[in-house]
């Protein structure tokens, strides 16, 4: 067996002022060359137990049990040596990249940092390597990348430069949070192929946190099994489906999407159309100070009707969250038209009256919610002031109860209603942004990436949800996703986007069963499944755009049933 790298026994960690610890003596070992899955619903303690490893819990959070990294005991180290061990010997990529990264630095800035204070490298050997790095977890044109700022950058290419950054100083230990859950298939497969790559070369050890189990069953060696604090059990990866013994293990494995939500009937006039949309952007050259135009959407249409459902799908950058901005007036297009109930939404809102009555209309989900969240903010307080802004109800009782109604709908336990976004999981935070866009009641519900960072067990129960609701209140739904598997149970119709650009649109069942773009068989192929290895397929993904499948025509999506 090879040597241990990272130990955990015994470890527990308590907040400030709780009666109960949140993690209760965890014990864990991953060897090197070794990939540990470790898996659980949102709020299981997955993520605490790795802040602690990486010495990242919060103020105040008290830690018990012994830590060790290469044999060391990490609470018997001086203060200069664990600064040391931690910066060299472990390796750590979040879950939410855009909230570790400062938008006023570029992404050159930040990927040399490690390398020139931590390494010692020469300025021009440290951009040099960090151009490597992107290039090697699939960044094209990394040195204009390195100009950039994360605001340039989608959530997908962020994740890629965290993780690139991570691999800077070559570590033992990869402690990988959620490292795909923002990430579309084709990017998670490059990404974990890497991973691969690098623990084969290095014989490097991950610790690998998911709620995909399908993903970790197909890359980690073991798994281990968290709920509610406390790891249930742990099985070899390969026999987990036919050895896992604790009910709560079956559950999770048993936990798979519903075979159809989609439902539908024709002849309502269509709540959106999208004819001909286009937009371009002003971006830093590769070379000198100057901008060059990089089109991010180009001639995208299609129609939506009341109670019907549209899932667009693409990588990370292909032109979906633009798409999306557009729709709901955060972004204004160059070209094209969008129509919401034969009003023409390219034009501004007139007044604080408009723009309101707008955003009673459309809602929008983002990727990311604790960007998306006040921090200062309660639950209750964060969902008190978004039902108040639309209902306008002078009356406390009224508003708490609808916010209880809302916690409800989004399956939030009630008790988390006074903690504030940092205190929750990356699932939680999310069920929180879904419930408040709900507080409008709106007519159309756009879904950016939104159910990507929920478990498996969650987004059964967020889909679930969502197709209740736009069948009893004929809300459209417009999905932003590269989980194509939560597209085809929910949406009825899909367009995929690659460079901008739609290569193939249509019925659900038509594009994804039979598809006819080459890039359409290349994200299908990239979904982890059965046998499934990561493969490396950069130069599939960097060849010249594909000749479109189908016409940009506006694809008419039926309505669902209504009440």
């Amino acid at each position: 067996m090879s040597a241990l790298v990272l130990e955990l026994d015994g470890v527990s960690i308590a907040a400030p002022g709780a009666d109960e610890p949140l993690v209760r003596g965890v014990s864990l070992q991953v060897a090197a060359g070794e990939v540990l899955g470790l898996v659980g619903e949102s709020g299981s303690g997955k993520t605490l137990s790795v802040r602690a490893v990486a010495g990242l819990l919060p103020a105040g959070f008290e830690t018990e049990g012994v830590i060790r990294i290469d044999g060391e005991d990490i609470a018997t180290l001086s203060a200069a040596r664990l600064v040391d061990v931690r910066a060299r010997r472990l390796g750590m990529v979040f879950q939410t990249p855009r909230a570790h990264l400062n938008p006023l630095r570029t992404i050159g800035d930040f990927m040399t940092e490690a390398l020139v204070t931590v390494g010692g490298e020469s300025r021009g050997a440290a951009e040099q390597r960090a151009m490597e790095l992107l290039a090697e977890v699939g960044i094209g044109d990394p040195e204009r990348r390195m100009r950039q700022r994360p605001g340039d950058l989608s959530g997908g290419l962020l994740q890629r430069v965290m993780i690139a950054a991570t691999l800077a100083m070559d570590p033992p230990i990869l402690l990988a949070d959620e490292i795909t859950t923002a990430l579309d298939v084709t990017t998670q497969e490059e990404v974990m192929a890497v991973l691969a790559d690098l623990r084969k070369s290095r014989n490097l050890a991950v610790l690998f946190i998911t709620h995909d189990l399908a993903l970790a069953s197909a890359v980690c060696d073991r798994i281990a099994v968290m709920q509610d604090g406390r790891i249930v059990e742990t099985l070899k990866a390969a026999t987990m489906r036919a050895d896992a013994c604790d009910p709560y293990t079956q559950r999770l494995l048993s936990a798979v999407l519903p075979a159809d939500l989609r439902t539908g009937e024709k002849g309502s006039d269509p709540v959106l159309v999208v004819e001909g949309l286009r937009k371009t952007f002003r971006v830093r050259a590769a070379r000198g100070g100057r901008r060059e135009s990089f089109v991010a959407v180009d001639d995208i249409g299609f129609s939506l009707s009341p109670g019907g459902s549209l899932g667009i799908v693409g990588e990370s950058g292909s032109g979906k969250s633009t798409t999306a901005r557009i729709i709901c007036g955060l972004e204004r297009p160059d070209a094209g038209s969008v129509s919401v109930k034969g009003e023409d939404w390219t034009l501004p809102a007139r007044g604080t009256a408009g723009r309101r009555r707008r955003a009673r209309i459309a809602q929008m989900v983002f990727q990311d919610p604790y960007l998306s969240l006040d921090r200062r903010q309660t639950v209750r307080q964060c969902l008190r002031e978004a039902v108040g802004v639309h209902r306008r109800s002078d009356s406390l009782a009224e508003l708490d109860a609808r916010v209880d109604e809302l916690l409800e709908a989004v399956r939030l336990d009630l008790a988390l209603a006074d903690r504030r976004p940092r205190s929750l999981s990356g699932g939680q935070r999310q069920r929180v942004a879904i419930a408040r866009a709900l507080a409008a009641d709106p007519e159309i519900l756009v879904l950016d990436e939104a159910v990507s960072a929920l478990d498996v067990t969650t987004q059964v129960e967020i889909l679930t949800l969502l197709d209740r609701i736009r069948r009893e209140t004929g809300v459209a739904l417009l999905m932003i996703s590269h989980d194509i598997a939560a597209v085809r149970r929910l949406c009825d119709y899909v367009v995929v986007m690659q460079a901008g650009r739609a290569v193939e649109q249509g019925p659900i069942a038509d594009v994804l069963d039979r598809p006819k773009a080459e890039y359409t068989r290349l994200l299908l192929d990239s979904i982890p499944h059965e046998g499934w290895v990561p493969q490396r397929r950069i130069p599939a993904r960097t060849q010249s755009l594909p000749s479109v499948a189908t016409s940009t025509t506006p694809v008419a999506v039926p309505p669902g049933r209504k009440r």
